[in-house]
């Protein structure tokens, strides 16, 4: 048994792009769902986050590109700056403004930190070699 496991196990080791390739698409997925969510109401989310109107465009344009970029492996390592400088802001807000506790369960910021930590993943080992246009 335990050989059947090292060996499954040594398998894995085959295919190091699959888990890269997963780690976007969920991230991705997440952003490009949140943004529609913002978009049914911009001035609602501005307000809410005591953001401009505008800023909270900018943020929407910039999830939306951190998104796309990486679900399709657009620059993932810029897209994974993008989106760890929208968690750093979320948690903050959290943190500082809202005072939430850590879970997210009670509204806290365990999520963004989640988010924050996949999309360092992308950053550090880039997007793998399942991408359309690889970091530079």
């Amino acid at each position: 048994m335990t050989d059947t496991i090292r060996t499954l196990f040594d398998s894995l080791l085959d295919y190091p792009d699959l888990p890269l390739l997963l780690v976007r698409l969920v991230v991705g997925l997440v952003f490009v769902v949140a943004v529609r969510n913002k978009l049914n109401d911009v001035p609602a989310f501005a307000e809410h986050n005591g953001l401009s109107v505008p800023v909270a465009w900018g943020l929407v344009f910039a999830e939306a590109a951190g998104g796309i970029g990486f679900i399709l492996g657009i620059l993932p390592q810029l897209a994974a700056m993008v989106i760890m400088a929208s968690m750093i802001g979320s948690m903050s807000f959290h943190i500082f403004k809202w005072k939430s506790k850590y879970w997210a369960a009670s509204g806290g910021w365990e999520y963004d930190l989640m988010i924050f930590t996949m999309a360092s993943v992308i950053l550090v080992n880039g997007g793998g070699t399942i991408v359309v246009w690889p970091s530079i």
